[in-house]
């Protein structure tokens, strides 16, 4: 019996090992939940009196589509980033720490009303995570 349920065991793992793996891109839905994200995001960081500010001059619809693009990429989709480096993008934006914080917190706040789990949100915000030093500019100050 022991060896039967052996047996078992052993193919059940193999049918799984087998599997390809799903990339998050393909988890969540693609670029179609990407922009959804995004959308309600974009409209919410615009109407931030704290936020908007930042991206005068910025089409919505263009941000919506460097974000898409550059998540995409990100997280395992088909997706090229076409946009400007961040670094680049936002180096005369003067972007705080806490205001990076609160952009997160409308990208979550999206995340969460299209019913992304909280294990997606997180593998999400860490593929984005590395960008926050090209984001984030402090201006040097003399002495």
């Amino acid at each position: 019996m022991k060896k039967g349920l052996l047996v078992l065991l052993i193919v059940a793992l193999t049918a799984c090992a087998g599997q390809p793996s799903v990339s998050l891109y393909d988890e969540i839905g693609g670029s179609e939940t990407l922009d959804k994200v995004f959308g309600l995001a974009i409209n919410r960081i615009y109407n931030d009196p704290k936020l908007g500010p930042h991206f005068n001059g910025v089409p919505k619809s263009h941000l919506r589509k460097m974000l898409t693009e550059q998540t995409c990429a990100l997280i395992g989709g088909p997706c090229t980033y076409s946009g400007k480096s961040m670094q680049e993008s936002h180096q005369e934006r003067n972007v705080t720490e806490a205001e990076f914080y609160a952009v997160v917190e409308h990208v979550q706040q999206a995340m969460r009303l299209i019913g992304l789990t909280y294990q997606q949100e997180n593998r999400i915000l860490a593929a984005l995570a590395p960008l926050k030093n090209d984001i984030i500019y402090q201006q040097a100050t003399t002495l």
